[in-house]
């Protein structure tokens, strides 16, 4: 998981103290892959990775933002040149649109979050837009989405005979088995879709 510095600067520590040596520090913008939290006499620290490949510490009370995909899910977002109001729209982003979320800043009392797009670029959009974080697909999820899908059909199916057999299928029962059955089952078609993407993707990468 990878993070952004928010504050103007911040120590990086060799160990989770601040009595051991400053091995670098970092400025606002800078980015690092966030590790292990862990505490030590009451103090919570967050390992750290550097670009560099250099491992450090920093505070758990240090303020960074967890870069992460985000997805509009309205039309005609529009992207600022900068965290206000008053500047320049660069670029209005369609329905469904994914780009990278690196940074939240505020603006008279109003939050904007700072964006990049899959061109690079860079602009800012309100905070009050509907985003969502967007969930990339992985053959793991696919799997889970198949298996989770598959129990509940085989379940529904189950009792559903199990109902006949005793004689107590109702129509308000038998239409909630058909719910359950359903939902199953779209599960079982999400997960497969969600597992051939992301295997896609992997073979894509591959070949790239």
């Amino acid at each position: 998981m990878r993070g952004i510095l928010v504050e103007d600067e911040v120590k990086v520590y060799a160990e989770a103290s601040n009595q051991t040596l400053s091995i670098t520090s970092l400025k606002k913008g800078d980015e690092m892959e966030l590790g292990k939290v862990s505490r030590k006499k009451k103090e919570v620290w967050v390992e750290v990775t550097l670009d560099s490949g250099q491992k450090g510490f920093i505070t758990g009370e240090t303020k960074i933002f967890v870069i992460k995909k985000v997805q509009f899910f309205s039309d005609n977002i529009e992207a600022h040149e900068a965290p206000s109001q008053e500047s320049a729209v660069i670029k209005t982003y369609p329905k469904k649109t994914i780009v990278t979320a690196v940074g939240y800043e505020s603006d008279e009392g109003k939050g904007w979050v700072k964006i990049i797009d899959a061109e690079g670029l860079t602009g800012y959009v309100k905070g009050e837009a509907k985003i969502r974080v967007y969930q990339e697909a992985t053959k793991e999820n696919g799997k889970k989405q198949m298996f989770s899908g598959g129990m509940f059909a085989v379940l529904a199916a189950a009792f559903y005979f199990f109902s006949l057999n005793k004689g107590e299928s109702t129509s308000n029962m038998s239409i909630l088995i058909v719910a359950v059955f359903a939902f199953g089952l779209m599960q079982v078609v999400q997960g497969f879709l969600e597992f051939n993407k992301a295997k896609k993707k992997e073979n894509e990468t591959k070949q790239g």
